[in-house]
């Protein structure tokens, strides 16, 4: 019997090591899964992000993943005017814009910027889905007329 306590008494300090490290990576894992349910690793609370700017709104995501499709919302206001919408081009050649709708009528590159030219919004909003394929932070400039989005995106693996 006095073996057993004896042996019981050598592992305690181990024991007591081992329930801290558990604790630590309870705690940790918890506060993974909660930044996850609030969208730090997708679309979510922390991600969420809508800027308005002389009038024109953008409605995109601070936080992507990796070939994970994402969407970049223009509302442009009102309806059936024409919108020229441009994109900076180190933006474009890390995230791909996979779809536009509408689709523009023209698209040009001119001054390290990529433009799309709308002849008729409907509804006053252009989408623009994304699939980015380089890990890392992306700046984003849009620029709608006078109104400009200067956003720094992050993308996860």
């Amino acid at each position: 019997m006095d073996k057993d306590i004896s042996l019981a008494e050598d592992f305690y300090e181990f024991q007591k090591k081992e329930w801290f490290a558990f604790r630590v990576f309870w705690v940790l894992m918890a506060g993974v899964l909660t930044a996850a349910a609030f969208g730090l690793f997708g679309k979510g609370l922390l991600s969420d992000k809508t800027v308005t700017s002389n009038g024109v709104r953008f409605e995109y995501n601070k936080f992507m993943r990796v070939e994970k499709g994402t969407e970049l919302l223009v509302g442009v206001g009102q309806g059936g005017k024409i919108a020229d919408i441009s994109i900076n081009n180190d933006y474009i050649r890390k995230v791909k814009i996979d779809q536009v709708i509408p689709q523009p009528t023209s698209v040009e590159v001119r001054e390290n910027k990529v433009i799309y030219r709308f002849s008729s919004v409907q509804n006053g909003f252009v989408t623009f889905y994304l699939i980015p394929y380089k890990m890392g932070s992306q700046p984003l400039e849009v620029t709608v007329g006078k109104a400009q989005l200067r956003a720094n995106q992050f993308v996860y693996f």
